[in-house]
């Protein structure tokens, strides 16, 4: 069921922001930690801290067997968007995706711990053709690790205009490429490199009896979108989904948004930025979560500074800090904020107010049946 608006005090400035006028930049749902389907580890406890501008999650694994039980534990990353010439595209259908095409398989800068220790995972890159032709060893062969990572329509002639988007291949290249089914003409001069990337970071994990701490963080990559109060009755979004069906914008919230549309003076438009978080893959876990606590984290310039380093318009902090923005939870709720924002999601948590910047929720013995879609609605400056 949809939550009451809640009113958090932040501030934001727009990134680009009439580049975003005519759509909507897509995130990208990320999940947490995959067991193999075992009936040996329970789920103790797991904390979920989201915010827009990192995912901290810890987790208590219970082996209570009486004796070492070792499973391999995977992290997978979201799906690769291909490129276009336009920008960047998702198969689920989101598009203009603020993200640099990549140099590394992981392009979340996901880290993972294992009792305070860290772990370096295992990468697993899979290159899958629409018939469920695997094309992984073929493509390192002809180019590495970088033709793994580069799907998408591309120009033959086309010219990079910076140094982080991908050139366009070779004729000896895509002669190769067409040999193998994995490239198509598409007509003039383009071509398609057909595949799907999927990314995996795994490793195995030998669980003693007793409890083990698994933690990892990763940087989300948000959605970004105009949120559009002009209309008498509907609030409306310039990309998908639709704000009031997608977020379970309720009556209370949309009076709310239309206040702060007003009070803002933007003539009707603020900025909404997405969060999506996949929880549905903890069914392999044995029995339910016993103890589920979620965090979600409103604060002063999040989006436009995540959005900065997605977009390499800004370096990414160091994994030092990043871990210490987590466990210094006191330091986010007391940090300085101003303005407004207002969060909307779709769920049946019983979630309530602990902060300015904060709300939780505690559930015992729980199952995911859906996963989180969350709509930050905040102030924007058109004129910038």
């Amino acid at each position: 069921m949809p939550i009451k608006p809640f009113l958090i005090h932040t501030a934001f400035v727009l990134l680009g922001g009439h580049a975003l006028a005519n759509d909507s930049s897509s995130e990208l749902a990320v999940g947490g930690i995959v067991l193999v389907k075992n009936n040996a580890i329970t789920m103790q406890r797991e904390d979920l801290f989201l915010s827009l501008s990192g995912v901290h999650v810890r987790y208590e694994m219970r082996n209570d067997t009486g004796k070492p039980v070792t499973l391999r534990v995977a992290f997978p990353l979201p799906e690769i968007p291909t490129w276009t010439p336009a920008g960047l595209d998702s198969r689920a259908g989101g598009h203009n995706i603020a993200i640099t095409p990549w140099r590394s398989s992981n392009f979340i800068d996901f880290r993972v711990s294992v009792n305070g220790e860290g772990v370096q995972p295992e990468t697993e890159i899979r290159a899958i053709l629409p018939d469920g032709t695997d094309l992984t060893a073929a493509l390192r062969e002809i180019g590495g690790e970088d033709l793994l990572l580069r799907p998408g329509l591309f120009e033959a002639d086309y010219v990079p205009q910076t140094d982080r988007e991908p050139r366009a291949l070779d004729a000896r290249t895509r002669a190769k490429l067409k040999k193998l089914g994995a490239l198509t003409e598409e007509g003039g001069p383009l071509y398609r490199l057909a595949w799907q990337t999927n990314v995996t970071f795994h490793w195995v994990q030998t669980f003693p009896q007793g409890v083990t701490i698994v933690e990892h963080t990763y940087r989300p990559i948000i959605g970004s979108q105009f949120i559009d109060t002009s209309t008498s009755n509907e609030i409306r979004g310039s990309g998908h989904p639709d704000p009031e069906t997608g977020y379970c914008i309720d009556g209370q919230t949309k009076r709310a948004i239309r206040k702060m549309a007003k009070d803002e003076s933007v003539h009707g438009y603020l900025s909404g930025h997405t969060l999506s978080y996949i929880l549905q893959t903890a069914r392999n876990w044995k029995g339910p979560i016993e103890t589920f606590h979620l965090t979600l984290q409103g604060g002063k310039g999040e989006a436009s500074e995540t959005l900065g380093k997605n977009t390499g318009r800004i370096d990414p902090a160091p994994t030092e800090m990043i871990m210490d923005l987590f466990e210094n939870r006191a330091a986010i709720i007391g940090r300085a904020h101003e303005g407004k924002q207002i969060l909307s999601l779709c769920t049946d948590l019983p979630i309530r107010k602990t902060g300015p910047l904060r709300f939780e929720a505690t559930v015992k013995d729980y199952i995911p049946k859906e996963d989180l879609n969350i709509l930050f609605v905040e102030g924007s400056d058109l004129n910038q």
